[in-house]
């Protein structure tokens, strides 16, 4: 029953792709950051994704514009819908949590010395800026795409387009995805994305982005107090993720750079 209201909604709401995966694949994510850190007794994922229409990332005049208000209008969407499907879950008895697309996020907390130095060189190298729960590798778990050179998910038709909404549930729900389709992958060969980006984040043959060299470049926020965000993610990095979350994103954040998703001839069908 659950799994046909889900369908059905999606059906209803023109959403492009969704899947459902075992949690357990991600009990590898850093701590703090697994399904179970999140959820307890989290069994299944749902992950599902919405395009943003190829041309935006073509336009002659006004693209970037056009991006950052078409993505914003998706992250509500998705968002929305993620509150839609866990409600859904909690009504048949399951425990569920959505998982947003863009809010709220977390900043590491560099002095946590009770991990290991090798950990915190990793995380503070690789994810200074995180989501709760990582929605590339729920997709990815989920059967709906695979994870390109750009370190963004890839699909056959929609390229590295597609924003994502989630949810993590205690029930247990059967693996599958829509459409059933085979992702091949990057080329071997294409460096597109690699040999685009202006500041270098992109580890190609990782399929991993380095955040905070790439947000530092592309990221324009106004309405954050930089020198008090950086007081804060030093000493208080609960504070800092709050001051962040308020201020530096939604309406409040424009990106200057899309190159990588622009590029990428994956699922580009003209």
């Amino acid at each position: 029953m659950i799994i046909d209201e889900i369908r059905e909604i999606a059906m209803d709401e023109n959403v492009a792709v969704w899947g459902i995966g075992p949690a357990s694949e991600m009990a590898d994510e850093l701590p703090g950051h697994r399904p179970e850190d999140l959820l307890p007794d989290a069994q299944s994922l749902i992950c599902f994704g919405i395009p943003v229409p190829s041309r935006v990332y073509q336009m002659p005049n006004y693209m970037l514009e056009t991006i950052w208000r078409s993505q914003n209008l998706n992250y509500r969407r998705l968002d929305t819908l993620s509150m839609r499907f866990a409600a859904l879950l909690e009504e048949s008895g399951a425990q569920a949590v959505p998982i947003y697309g863009c809010l709220p996020m977390g900043v590491n907390n560099k002095g946590e010395m009770e991990r290991p130095k090798a950990f915190l060189k990793q995380i503070t190298k690789q994810f200074a800026v995180v989501g709760y729960l990582n929605q590339i590798r729920m997709g990815e778990v989920t059967g709906i795409g695979v994870i390109g050179k750009n370190g963004l998910l890839l699909h056959s038709q929609y390229g590295s387009r597609l924003m994502l909404g989630g949810v993590l549930t205690t029930a247990r729900l059967p693996e599958m995805h829509y459409p059933e389709i085979e992702e091949p992958g990057c080329p071997p060969d294409c460096r597109i994305c690699v040999d685009a980006c202006p500041v270098n984040a992109i580890s190609g043959e990782e399929k991993r982005v380095q955040i905070m060299r790439c947000l530092g470049y592309t990221s324009r926020t106004p309405l954050l107090p930089k020198f008090r965000f950086w007081v804060l993610s030093k000493f208080r990095p609960e504070a800092a993720a709050r001051l962040m979350n308020l201020t530096a994103f939604d309406e409040h954040t424009f990106h200057i750079c899309s190159r990588c998703v622009a590029l990428c001839p994956y699922g580009r069908t003209n």
